[in-house]
């Protein structure tokens, strides 16, 4: 796969109603646009350590400073560009600077939660835009400044939207679609959550209310692992991307590849089916074990262009599930539950882990079984609708196959 960290940002939910899954408005909104204006008016200031590795390497690299530079010039001559323009490699240099202190906030009621892509909502359309930041050493240190920005979602600098009632965060609006009332919080007045990250990764004041699990003591149903809106049976995508199983577990450490292969995780899931769901800003970040079972070894993270976790259940009389996590860009955002390890027992709508930062989807990769079939329906023996479904829902159930 080759998939940059930021083209991941761009493209987390497929559909041309709504292509950021509700993380930014539509392209050329007049949010993005001030948005982005006040990025590159900003006052600039001397730049931080990893963006600095980024303009040094540019400045060093003959070809990529050539693409950077054509990139900016491409963008410019853009007919139908909305936002106001990254006119050179400085500018982009520094407006990735501003964004560090920047967490998703609303600029006249628009979410602009993904800072970075929405910058480079124009840039990233060029044709040598794409070619930078498909450059691996170009990938990794955009990767270090994704890092440097989600150190700064968790402190306190970051909690700005949640300190006045009735605006950003707090704005009547914004508490109906995350339910504020539903939450525990850091304290009992603004800004209530201690950072963004605090925010982002809450917890239930009463979990068994607020998402009871669905047939608790059956392994014969399988529940929704997170909170989000189902994507088509069976086929797995990453944005509008179409990926394998293979494609997933691809990874460049060779203890990682060995376990994939001691397992043969691969062909252990061909033929099988596979459910997938992708999270919006106002979901809940957990996630909870679809079934009973055994985990099946330590689970991984895979270092690379997307954040993408590997957790396999194996149960009693179901087969196997993978579990996959995949978060919105730097490897720090999976974070498993110290629980999750070898030989361990879980059960169903326990915690497995959570996103932290964001996360961008959910996939479950069920074995094929002889003499049983496993149909996604929900709890009235209904398919599963394409609108939301709530983490702990019942989402399928196997049958013997006749």
């Amino acid at each position: 796969m080759t998939t940059a960290p930021l083209d991941a940002q761009f493209d987390l939910h497929p559909g041309p109603g709504d292509p950021h899954g509700g993380w930014l408005p539509r392209y050329g909104s007049a949010g993005m646009r001030t948005y982005v204006g006040r990025v590159l008016g900003a006052e600039r200031t001397a730049l931080a350590p990893s963006v600095q590795a980024l303009a040094t390497y540019i400045e060093d690299n003959e070809v990529v400073r050539r693409l950077a530079n054509n990139a900016c010039a491409e963008c410019l001559a853009i007919v139908d560009m909305h936002s106001p323009r990254i006119g050179d490699v400085d500018a982009l240099l520094h407006g990735f600077n501003t964004i560090l202190t920047h967490a998703p906030g609303f600029i006249d009621g628009e979410l602009i939660g993904l800072p970075f892509p929405a910058l480079m909502a124009d840039i990233g359309r060029t044709a040598s835009g794409a070619a930078l930041f498909r450059q691996p050493t170009v990938n990794l240190l955009m990767s270090n400044i994704l890092n440097d920005w989600h150190a700064f979602l968790d402190s306190p600098a970051s909690n700005v939207g949640f300190r006045v009632d009735g605006e950003q965060w707090l704005s009547a609006t914004a508490k109906e679609r995350y339910r504020f009332p539903l939450w525990s919080k850091d304290a009992g007045t603004p800004p209530y959550w201690k950072s963004w990250n605090a925010f982002l990764t809450r917890t239930f004041q009463h979990p068994a209310q607020a998402r009871p699990v669905a047939d608790p003591e059956s392994n014969r149903t399988v529940v929704c692992p997170t909170d989000g809106a189902p994507v088509r049976d069976d086929v797995f995508r990453l944005g509008s991307r179409h990926c394998t199983l293979a494609d997933l577990l691809a990874t460049s450490v060779p203890q990682q590849q060995a376990l994939v292969d001691y397992y043969r995780l691969v062909d252990l899931f061909e033929g099988g089916r596979v459910f997938q769901t992708t999270l919006g800003p106002y979901d809940y970040q957990h996630w909870w074990a679809p079934v009973h079972g055994e985990v099946l070894f330590d689970p991984f993270t895979i270092p690379g262009r997307f954040a993408s976790g590997v957790i396999v259940i194996r149960t009693a009389d179901h087969g196997h599930v993978c579990c996959i996590p995949l978060g919105m860009g730097a490897a720090s955002s999976i974070v498993f539950d110290p629980a999750m390890r070898r030989g361990a027992r879980v059960h169903k709508g326990q915690e497995m882990g959570m996103f932290n930062g964001g996360g961008a989807s959910f996939a479950l990769f069920f074995e094929k079984l002889p003499g049983k079939e496993l149909l996604f329906l929900n709890a009235d023996g209904v398919r599963c609708s394409r609108h939301s479904l709530s983490i702990g829902a019942q989402i399928g159930a196997w049958y013997v196959r006749k």
